[in-house]
């Protein structure tokens, strides 16, 4: 990594609003890190993609689509094939604290990296580049740490508190430097974090108070520039952000849509090697969910892949073929007609196990494409070649009970029902959550494999159990009865 970056801390600046000023040669060096990481990302090498990254976020630490997003993508990868979390001696020595903000913030980085599902890491991204003024990145930060915090049924009221203050400290130089359309935007973030601060802790009446603060901020400020020369001085700016914001947001609008999709289309066609445009391209023609659009969509990321020889181009395509097959079979379903359901059912899964057998080929150590292709195999009866693709994929912790599971049910299939029991048993035993849905499947196929083999009373046992779980599951009461009759 390098290491002698000459950044002064923001807060030692004289102006305490300014943007973290990155130089031309810097952002080049930083693209040069980006360019080998996006490589080492695409041949499913995360560690030393991430580390590339991050060394790339020294010189440019408000790369925003150039490295952060694809970071997290690296990240979630990495942690997803079984890349371990970091140790306790990695957290004494990187410091989410230090005094120097680019250390801290590189700090942050490479903790997030290992960890991106640890929210205080992901803070620290967001407060370290907050105090770096890298305000592109800290607000990026910021969007994943309330999505994160939006699911987290263990989310406190200060967590909450905290992030809306954040993005406010954001806003407020925004503001002061002018820059209308992004100072709104953070406020406006800051809005729904304030909002769902309130739902969900409805007697902590101080986001009572958050709240009016943050909307006179954001009235005060289109008051400001709806008209004037701060608003003539800021309007292009203005407009790109506005862009920006619109691009990655659900829009209702089709004109708008329409709008950016020509314009993003443009600046594409023009520069085909400009970071992220491709995917903002992609985004956009498939936002609609319009078959000729997505086909448009497919025909530029293949073009792509074939002259760059970028398998991400591939994948996505392939990613965008298989959501319009899924629509197609949810649509024969919808319309009750079972001829045409089964035929789209077929096609479905014909084409995704040829996508999942070329990604197995291509990212052979990737056990969660394993487990995608076993999962198919399984669906088509194609048990002998789900088998040692589910035996090699439960090693990965995230899917260890879905496989075994689904390996168990294999067994079931070829008749081997004491080698289904024993596989049932074994998931049975090392899955902690006995009453979701997961569990309960585990419960019922191990008493169907018992059933099978004649083991009436280990049977009845569990789906006595599994009736004590969820009195309605499936045909538990019916096979219950049954084999207390047979007696």
């Amino acid at each position: 990594m390098a290491k002698d970056k000459k950044n002064a801390a923001p807060e030692d600046a004289p102006d305490p609003n300014a943007r973290l000023v990155i130089s031309d040669g810097d952002k080049n060096k930083g693209k040069k890190w980006f360019e080998r990481a996006r490589d080492l990302g695409d041949k499913r090498q995360f560690d030393y993609a991430i580390e590339y990254y991050i060394s790339g976020l020294e010189f440019w630490a408000d790369a925003v689509e150039e490295a952060c997003k694809p970071l997290h993508g690296c990240a979630v990868a990495r942690r997803s094939t079984g890349g371990k979390k970091p140790g306790f001696k990695d957290t004494l020595t990187r410091s989410l604290t230090d005094k120097n903000a680019q250390k801290a913030f590189m700090n942050s980085l490479w903790l997030f990296g290992r960890d991106p599902e640890n929210y205080t890491y992901l803070e620290g991204i967001a407060k370290n580049a907050s105090r770096l003024r890298a305000d592109n990145a800290a607000h990026w930060a910021c969007t994943i740490c309330y999505k994160a915090l939006d699911i987290n049924t263990k989310a406190t009221a200060k967590q909450f508190s905290a992030l809306a203050r954040l993005l406010e400290e954001i806003g407020d130089r925004a503001a002061a430097r002018a820059e209308a359309a992004f100072a709104a935007e953070a406020f406006t973030t800051s809005v729904e974090v304030i909002r769902t601060w309130a739902r969900r802790f409805p007697k902590d009446h101080t986001s009572e108070d958050a709240l009016k603060e943050i909307s006179t901020k954001l009235t005060i400020l289109k008051g400001k520039y709806q008209s004037g020369d701060g608003y003539r001085d800021s309007i292009v700016n203005a407009d790109e952000q506005q862009d920006l914001h619109d691009a990655q947001r659900s829009i209702q609008n089709v004109d708008r849509v329409t709008e950016l999709l020509n314009k993003t289309e443009a600046e594409y066609l023009e520069d085909r090697d400009a970071a992220g445009k491709l995917s903002q391209l992609v985004d956009l023609l498939c936002r609609q969910e319009d078959a000729k659009l997505e086909e448009k969509a497919i025909g530029y990321l293949i073009a792509d892949y074939e002259r760059t020889k970028n398998y991400a181009f591939k994948q996505r395509a392939d990613d965008i073929r298989m959501k319009q097959l899924g629509r197609a079979v949810r649509s024969a379903v919808k319309e009750k007609d079972k001829e045409a359901t089964k035929k789209a059912q077929l096609t479905q899964l014909r084409f995704e196990i040829g996508v999942f057998t070329e990604r197995t080929e291509r990212f052979p150590t990737d056990l969660r494409v394993k487990f995608d292709l076993a999962l198919r195999l399984f669906r088509g009866g194609k048990f002998d070649d789900a088998i040692p693709m589910l035996q090699n994929a439960r090693s990965d912790p995230k899917n260890r009970a879905a496989c075994g599971l689904y390996l168990g049910r294999c067994f079931y299939h070829k008749d081997y029902h004491s080698q289904a029991i024993s596989t049932l048993e074994d998931a049975i035993e090392q899955y902690e959550f006995s009453e979701d849905d997961t569990g309960k499947s585990l419960q019922y196929w191990l008493g169907r494999a018992q059933e099978a083999a004649g083991e009436s009373d280990a049977a009845q046992k569990t789906f006595g159990n599994l009736l004590q779980l969820d009195y309605n599951y499936r045909d538990v009461r019916v096979r219950l009865d049954g084999l207390r009759q047979a007696k």
